[in-house]
């Protein structure tokens, strides 16, 4: 890790939001592209892309005319039409079997790729709403044993699910969290224990496959609305890149040269290939970044538990580091499970290295 080159995009984001730039890109590393989805994930940045030297197409909105010409990306149509992204394109919008795209040649890693981000991801089915239906399931279900939801009809898939998710394991979370707060259960109405309850499940969270389920074989895979809105996830470094979109563009924003895509990462190209970031400003111009600052140095790493981190998040100082007490302010900290947000580290319980705070 290292924290010298952290330095020097902080400081680049910052005079990039000073000089009121759109767009910027920073070196492709693990620990850049963590820091760059978080700030996306905060709302600092509008977009995140994987591209080469240049600005890849999908940074531009289809109907723009980009003065730059080497752009470093082509639509799949242009590209390779036995792309892996051809394949998608092909079983979402033309009802493609994968049955027919071998017949028309597609490999097998292209229909591979096809077929696994054909699959609406977790954040998706989320967003449409699934995690709410496996949390009004558990609730009337949850505590009904094995024999009699059975008898009902369930099949061992639901039964496995209810046996995962055990509502005796999260009402004791919850009367855990109520002893800290120092509450008891009886002074709280039915209605506030489960929404209690809801916000334990939710933040634990169901994995793919049970939000799958409910939505079911109709529901759960893409459709034209969700690549037009929410693109694909594809991963890098271990990391999943949401967002990332595969319409095809006018020839206006083609690549003269037909480079390779940014999404294609190789051991050629991995040194010259960038993060390009979208900066947003508010109506009246303001930068929704204004600073962003190193807490830990390369000759002085901090690290705090969450015990520590909570009296900072609180606004309290902790040893060096002070509270944040600014608007929308937010601290980056390296933990075991990646760089994640301050408030998310006490919500885990997780502590880590501080890395930097942007507000």
């Amino acid at each position: 890790m290292s924290l010298v080159n952290l330095s020097h995009v902080c400081s680049h984001l910052q005079n990039a939001s000073l000089a009121r730039l759109g767009l910027t890109s920073i070196p492709y590393t693990k620990l850049h592209l963590s820091l760059a989805l978080l700030l996306h994930k905060q709302g600092f940045l509008s977009q995140v892309k994987l591209g080469g030297a240049s600005p890849p197409a999908a940074c531009f909105p289809p109907q723009a005319q980009p003065d730059n010409h080497r752009i470093t990306s082509a639509p799949h149509t242009n590209r390779d039409p036995r792309s892996g992204e051809a394949a998608l394109h092909e079983l979402v919008y033309r009802k493609r079997s994968e049955q027919d795209l071998r017949e028309e040649g597609f490999g097998d890693e292209a229909v591979e790729f096809a077929l696994q981000h054909r699959q609406l991801s977790k954040g998706q089915l989320e967003r449409d709403g699934w995690d709410a239906k496996a949390l009004d399931f558990l609730l009337e279900h949850g505590q009904k044993p094995p024999q009699q939801l059975e008898e009902e009809g369930f099949d061992q898939t639901a039964i496995s699910i209810i046996a995962r998710h055990s509502l005796q394991d999260a009402m004791a979370a919850v009367r855990e969290a109520l002893h800290r707060d120092g509450l008891i259960e009886d002074q709280l109405s039915t209605t506030q224990i489960e929404h209690r309850l809801r916000t334990h499940l939710r933040t634990t969270g169901f994995p793919r496959e049970t939000l799958a389920y409910f939505a079911g074989p109709a529901h759960s895979f893409a459709t034209p609305r969700h690549l037009a809105n929410d693109g694909i996830t594809l991963q890098a470094m271990g990391l999943d890149i949401d967002s990332q979109p595969i319409t095809t563009l006018p020839p206006s924003s083609r690549d003269p040269d037909a480079l390779e895509s940014e999404s294609a990462i190789t051991r050629a190209n991995r040194a010259s290939r960038r993060l390009w970031l979208g900066l947003k400003y508010s109506s009246d111009g303001t930068s929704v970044l204004s600073k962003a600052r190193m807490v830990s140095k390369p000759t002085k790493r901090i690290w705090l538990d969450a015990w520590d981190l909570g009296k900072v998040v609180r606004g309290s100082n902790s040893g060096e580091v002070r509270g944040m007490g600014r608007v929308g302010e937010v601290m980056a900290v390296s933990t075991d499970r990646g760089v994640m947000e301050a408030r998310e580290c006490v919500e885990r319980r997780v502590g880590g290295m501080v890395l930097c705070r942007i507000w």
